[in-house]
This record gives C-alpha cells, sequence and structure tokens, in this order.
C-alpha cells in the first residue's frame, strides 16, 4: 500500500505544500501545535492520493489538483480530531499517538477540527477560478456535508443504522463520499466527462462501504499497535457493526462483493482503470 500511494502522493512534499497553506493564515499560538499533530506527517494519505489519481486519470496536470487534495486532506483530518471526541466515537489514540482531545482536551480539539475545516474552504475559494474547479469545489463541498459525510457521521452517532441496508448507506456516506470527493474533483479539475464521473462515484462508495467493513472486521480482529488507534471501541460503545449482523466471515465476504461491484463500475474505462482495480486489491488485504 505504501508504495501505491507513493506513486501519487510525495509525503515530503505534500507535507511542505500544508505548510504553505498553514503560515498564510494567522492562527492563534493555542492552536498551532493541535493543527500541526493533526494535519502534518500524518496518515496514509490515501485521499490526496486519490485526487492525484483522479487527475492522472482525466489527463490533468497534477499541480492543478493540489489545492483539492490539501483541501480534501484538511477535511479528512478534522473528521477524525471530531470523529475521536469523547461526545463521538471516544477514541483516545489516532495514528498510534493520543489523539488531539487526548492531547489538548476537548475545547481545543473542537476549535482545531473547526479551523480545519474552514482552512479546507478557504484554500478552494482562492483556487476556484476556472469552471473545472468550481465543479470539483462544488463537489468537495457537497460530498463533505450533510448529504455526504456528515450525514453519515449523524447517523452514526444517533444509532440509526440498525439493519445491513442502513449500515451500508451510513458507510456509504460516512466514508465513501469523501473518497468519492477526492477521485471526482481531481478527475474534474482534469477536464473529465460527466459518465467517467458517475462511474468514479461509485466505485468509490463501493470501495468506501468494503473499507467500512474491513474497519469493522480489524476492529476486533487486530491490536492497536497495528491500528494506531483503539481497538474493540464499536462494540464497547454498543454500536451495530458488519460484524456483529454478519459475523467476521460474512462481513469479509460482502465487503469482497463491494469491492467487485467498485471494479465492476470502472472497468468500462479500460487501461485507465488499472490504478482503480490495484487499489482496490490493496485495500481488501489490508491490515491497519
Amino acid at each position: 500500500m505504501k508504495e501505491f500511494l507513493a506513486r501519487y502522493v510525495d509525503a515530503e512534499a505534500f507535507d511542505k505544500l500544508l505548510s504553505g497553506y498553514l503560515r498564510g493564515v494567522d492562527i492563534p499560538d493555542a492552536l498551532k501545535l493541535p493543527i500541526d499533530n493533526a494535519l502534518l506527517s500524518v496518515g496514509k494519505r490515501l485521499r490526496p492520493a486519490l485526487c492525484y489519481l483522479g487527475s492522472d486519470l482525466a489527463g490533468g496536470d497534477r499541480r492543478d489538483a493540489d489545492p483539492f487534495a490539501a483541501a480534501i486532506e484538511c477535511i479528512h483530518c478534522y473528521s477524525l480530531v471530531h470523529d475521536d471526541l469523547e461526545c463521538m466515537d471516544n477514541d483516545a489514540y489516532r495514528h498510534g499517538k493520543p489523539a488531539i482531545h487526548a492531547q489538548f482536551g476537548e475545547d481545543i480539539a473542537v476549535l482545531c477540527g473547526d479551523a480545519l475545516l474552514n482552512l479546507a474552504f478557504e484554500i478552494l475559494i482562492s483556487d476556484a477560478v476556472t469552471p473545472a474547479k468550481r465543479r470539483a469545489a462544488e463537489i468537495i463541498a457537497r460530498k463533505a456535508g450533510v448529504s455526504g459525510m456528515i450525514g453519515g457521521q449523524a447517523a452514526d452517532v444517533s444509532g440509526s443504522a440498525r439493519d445491513l441496508a442502513s449500515l451500508e448507506e451510513m458507510y456509504r456516506k460516512k466514508t465513501g463520499a469523501l473518497l468519492a470527493a477526492a477521485l471526482m474533483s481531481g478527475a474534474a479539475v482534469g477536464g473529465t466527462d460527466d459518465l467517467t464521473l458517475k462511474r468514479l462515484e461509485i466505485y468509490a462508495y463501493d470501495i468506501g462501504v468494503a473499507y467500512q467493513f474491513r474497519d469493522d472486521v480489524l476492529d476486533v480482529t487486530s491490536t492497536r499497535e497495528e491500528l494506531g488507534k483503539d481497538i474493540g471501541s464499536d462494540s464497547d460503545e454498543g454500536k451495530v457493526t458488519a460484524v456483529t449482523l454478519l459475523g467476521v466471515d460474512g462481513a469479509n465476504n460482502k465487503a469482497k462483493e463491494y469491492f467487485e461491484d467498485a471494479l465492476d463500475a470502472v472497468a468500462p474505462l479500460g487501461e485507465r482503470s488499472k490504478p482503480l482495480f490495484e487499489l482496490a486489491d490493496l485495500l481488501g488485504a489490508r491490515t491497519f
């Protein structure tokens, strides 16, 4: 997985890109370290990689996708900071380190997440200067909002997902929507057509559900050292998961079905879909 992601995201260069955006805003001292810890040198950078992959698929210039990859990562990192809060998923660890609220307090963690979300839209607004870029910005805003990721999080915290259909819908929104935002925004900046965007959207949503099903399995079969975060938290909170509904084997099998559906959606893209096939294989085999 690391080798695949490195084809699209140079970790050092991407941190410099993010740092440049941070230097462009006046950050209060109380938020500087929390924001750095939440955003810089963390995670797999999967979503930025998807943004650049989408740009490549559309024949675009990756430099045009830079602001959108950065904005997507700001949104993703803000969502993790808020997800870890005691009132949300109540996780004390993230990326193998204490979560932001565990280090700096709940109040600062809330403001850190707010700051990252607003920074994302400062980046998007400043760069949405062509029709293609405005379209990409609109995709990100919609997929990150109440009809996308936030809607999925609301279903999660309210416990409204009680059966397989509602769980799948929650995962589409909570995880699939931001994956779709990343892949589709990169392709939109590159000027791809509507049909290709739709194929990428279906792929990303199905990958998102499969990804979460794998997460549910890893939550009961992995270790904190492997995952870099607490395990067993879903069962501790009494949440319905793919494992509670289907068992470990059933959840894994259902994840495979979703990966297959995702690949069916992009197979008509021919050679351009090869990286998407490779990514699905890697995500299906992931242990972290």
